[in-house]
């Protein structure tokens, strides 16, 4: 795969996950850094209290782990 084409594809997750975030079905704020991804649509959130919350983001289509670019 081209390096435009990574480019291409890690842009679209990121939009992606953008849009879920401005979207989102939950009425509660999470405020905290990125700590982990577990795959193309699950993530680990660090909170101010350094707890941690497993986010699934729905409505994106991305490669699971096993998957062809699921390590990228």
């Amino acid at each position: 795969m081209s390096k435009r084409a990574e480019i291409h594809i890690r842009n679209r997750v990121f939009l992606a996950m953008l849009l879920m975030v401005g979207i989102g079905a939950s009425a509660e704020t999470l405020t905290g850094r990125v700590v982990g991804v577990a795959d193309g649509d699950t993530i680990t959130v660090l909170d101010a209290h350094r707890e941690q919350h497993k986010i699934r983001l729905g409505g994106i289509d991305a490669p699971e782990k096993a998957q062809p670019f699921g390590q990228r």
